[in-house]
């Protein structure tokens, strides 16, 4: 007579069965848990690194608005420029609006817009702000006060 199990009625052949299949179902089950956890750490690091270009741009087109309202740059560039190192994996667009005001006069105040892309990634980030402009301080083949401070001070 083979041995049959009272409690279940399975014989130890059907028993190891199940134990397999059990055994195979777990791995599966934690094959799957890990492939959602590894996509959403996938996601999540994305997100960061997109979060992170962003706060770097915004603070990119700060910097270039405080430039221009101090005169250290000029409002009348033309077309996308390459920022200088440590920068060099951005470029800088400035759009210069003229301002009226409600009576169609000319105002004192002039709507600039800052285009800053990322080479490397698909970031494109826009900053309008109204400012009042002055004549810039440095002439274009004069060293800029900036560009001594990001050098270290070092002329080239």
């Amino acid at each position: 007579m083979r041995n049959v199990s009272r409690a279940t009625g399975f014989t130890p052949e059907t028993a190891r069965g199940a134990v397999l299949l059990e055994v195979l179902l777990a791995l599966m089950l934690f094959a799957v848990t890990a492939a959602i956890i590894t996509s959403s750490m996938n996601a999540s690091m994305d997100g960061l690194e997109r979060l992170k270009l962003n706060t770097h741009a915004a603070n990119l087109a700060a910097t270039t608005f405080a430039e221009l309202e101090l005169g250290l740059r000029a409002a009348d560039a033309s077309g996308e420029q390459a920022m200088e190192k440590p920068f060099d994996a951005w470029t800088c667009e400035l759009v210069r609006l003229g301002a009226e005001n409600e009576s169609g006069e000319a105002s004192d105040l002039t709507q600039i817009e800052v285009i800053l892309r990322h080479k490397d990634s698909e970031l494109v980030h826009r900053q309008m702000q109204w400012l009042k402009l002055t004549e810039p301080k440095v002439s274009p083949d004069e060293d800029s006060p900036l560009t001594a401070r990001t050098t270290g001070g070092v002329s080239q």
